[in-house]
């Protein structure tokens, strides 16, 4: 029986964007290497930036929404004091026209 050649794969490295060779001392070598190091440093740092960012804007939303909420508390309540007193007017009204209480 012959043999083949079986090319072996390679391993991609997400932080540094380029194919190494699939031996383990190949990719021991690159991780330990200082540009891949500086690369996972930049990546979390980024990732870390990109956190507070979110965080910032969802604290802004939330603090949007509570003025928004208090804002439609207060007009609520106006509106309810307004109907009070159109109520409370329209029905002297009424009564004066009726001749008063009975």
């Amino acid at each position: 029986m012959t043999e083949y050649w079986v090319s072996q794969g390679n391993k991609w490295c997400d932080f540094c964007k380029i194919f190494l060779s699939s031996n383990p001392a190949t990719i021991r070598n690159h991780e330990l290497g200082q540009h891949h190091k500086d690369n996972v440093a930049k990546r979390l740092a980024d990732m870390r930036k990109d956190k507070a960012a979110k965080d910032k804007q969802e604290k802004e939303a939330a603090q949007a929404l509570q003025q928004i909420e208090a804002k439609a508390k207060r007009s609520y309540q106006n509106d309810v004091a307004s109907f009070k007193e159109a109520r409370e007017s329209h029905t002297a009204a009424l009564d004066d026209k009726e001749g008063g209480p009975a």
